[in-house]
């Protein structure tokens, strides 16, 4: 694993800037190699020198996990580990011996939310200020799309965390986000997207779909996937994470304008 973040004290921040943390993960499912480019494309852009990297580094601590599992990889498996386990399937109760990465990776979720996770400063967390992505590859669907946790239509969640799809959406025509889906399936409830919200109350807690063929554009056109392509979309999800904390953080301020206001009056 892989912790990305400029050296900022945390304490030393303003409120609406206290350090956020998005877990970002990929090859969970060993033949999905679409979620390996993306990654590639995602590190290099993060780890760059543009404005929206440099800025998403301050503001944001990264947990990164290129290679969920490993010995599925190494093995030629397409979806399971060298012990015959679907990882995302385990999150619900993983074992250390048999799925030691789904164990870590939960494990961790959990300590950002003790407040042990940035290098001696309590961090405060709470669910709203973790971010968890999961990259996969698709068989079936085009374009690039997300599945996300089930949330009422009365919580004002309800939109909170379709945010970051509409933002991808907004980035690149390669994603498309009506065929995102916001459903809890009878065969996806130990998938950790459905798990950490659930157990955790992360809300924007993803799986981040390309498909293995194609894309799609505005006039119907389909267009191939190649290697730049999905790690140009991987680069995409580092701006649109830069967008969604620029979001964030003007909402902050006009909930502390309210209240200085409220306290004026």
């Amino acid at each position: 694993m892989t912790e990305f973040s400029d050296e900022n004290d945390l304490i030393s921040l303003p409120l609406y800037k206290k350090k956020k943390f998005c877990i970002v993960g990929a090859r969970v499912h060993p033949g999905e190699t679409p979620a390996s480019w993306m990654m590639q494309g995602f590190l290099k852009c993060l780890t760059g020198n543009s404005l929206q990297a440099e800025q998403l580094r301050k503001r944001v601590v990264f947990k990164i996990v290129p290679m969920s599992n490993p010995d599925g990889v190494i093995s030629g498996n397409y979806r399971t580990s060298m012990a015959g386990c679907d990882l995302n399937r385990r999150y619900d109760d993983p074992d250390f011996r048999f799925h030691p990465t789904v164990f870590s990776i939960k494990n961790m979720a959990e300590s950002i939310l003790n407040g042990d996770s940035l290098k001696g400063f309590s961090a405060f967390a709470t669910p709203d200020d973790i971010i968890f992505v999961d990259m996969h590859g698709h068989s079936r669907k085009k374009n690039v799309f997300i599945y996300g946790p089930p949330v009422p239509l009365h919580s004002e969640k309800y939109y909170k965390v379709r945010v970051i799809p509409k933002l991808l959406a907004d980035e690149t025509e390669m994603f498309r986000y009506h065929s995102c889906r916001f459903l809890n399936e009878k065969s996806k409830q130990n998938t950790a997207r459905i798990v950490l919200n659930k157990e955790l109350g992360i809300y924007n807690c993803f799986t981040f779909e390309a498909s293995f063929h194609c894309y799609y554009d505005h006039d119907r056109v389909n267009h191939e996937f190649t290697p730049a392509m999905y790690e140009a979309m991987g680069a995409n999800l580092v701006n649109s994470l830069y967008e969604y904390m620029m979001v964030i953080e003007e909402d902050e301020r006009c909930k502390q304008a309210k209240i200085v206001e409220k306290q004026k009056r």
